[in-house]
């Protein structure tokens, strides 16, 4: 039994399809592939994180159906640059790592918050960490308009919210801002979708989040067959209540 499952969940309700061993996109295939024709014909949307060989795997097998990105991983993706940025200017400034004097390492978390949640007191040390470095406070706007990005509710919106971030992107030579975009770019069509549906795999996180508990409680499972019919009997006891 592999350390890693892929666990099909029904964007509807919540209950877990199946779980196969492992996490290539040849396993997301072979499983699609066995279902009916018929109820691959009913499938009309497939949310997943941000993984190309999964998207491959679908566009394969469901050619039909639309696939949406979950925007929790998106806005990973901009605050893993985010971090990228400030660890790549505390050696550019000082030839070394982040310590507690330094205002980017301890209000390090502030650079990833959403700004309408940011107090009066964390804008000022919001402008602390800028006024060091400004750098740190381009490449915040960036995150920034990726959020906005993902809040566009219409086509116009995301095309707007498109044209936003693709210009602070191009008026900066950070390398990490045009990798995001790169890769953005790359699913933007998925994520068209989300901004259309607002459909998101959070019901498949939960999935996972039972699915590690389940594990976690029985110290590990060396039997892959019995820790999946131990899911899909939650599942359906979840289900009945």
């Amino acid at each position: 039994m592999e350390p890693w499952s892929i666990v099909f969940t029904d964007l509807d309700t919540g209950a877990i399809l199946d779980i196969v061993d492992g996490r290539r996109g040849q396993a997301v295939r072979d499983w699609i592939g066995a279902r009916p024709r018929w109820w691959r014909n009913r499938v009309e949307l497939v949310a997943m994180d941000m993984s190309t060989e999964f998207r491959r795997a679908v566009r394969k097998v469901l050619p039909k159906a639309a696939i949406t990105v979950d925007h929790w991983h998106v806005v990973a993706r901009a605050n893993q640059m985010v971090t990228e940025v400030r660890r790549r200017r505390a050696h550019d400034l000082h030839g070394r790592r982040g310590r507690a004097t330094d205002s980017a390492w301890k209000y390090r978390k502030l650079l990833t918050c959403n700004q309408e949640n940011l107090s009066g007191a964390q804008r000022g040390r919001m402008q602390e960490i800028i006024g060091a470095d400004v750098e740190l406070g381009v490449v915040w706007g960036i995150k920034e308009h990726v959020r906005q990005l993902l809040k566009a509710d219409h086509i116009d919106g995301f095309h707007r919210a498109w044209a936003e971030l693709e210009h602070a992107v191009k008026a900066t030579r950070m390398r990490e801002a045009k990798s995001l975009f790169l890769t953005l770019k790359v699913w933007r069509k998925e994520l068209l979708t989300f901004c259309r549906t607002r459909v998101t795999n959070a019901r498949s996180e939960a999935a996972n989040l039972s699915a590690k508990n389940m594990k976690r409680a029985a110290r590990g499972y060396r039997n892959h067959e019995h820790y999946r019919l131990r899911l899909l009997l939650y599942t359906a006891a979840q289900q009945a209540c």
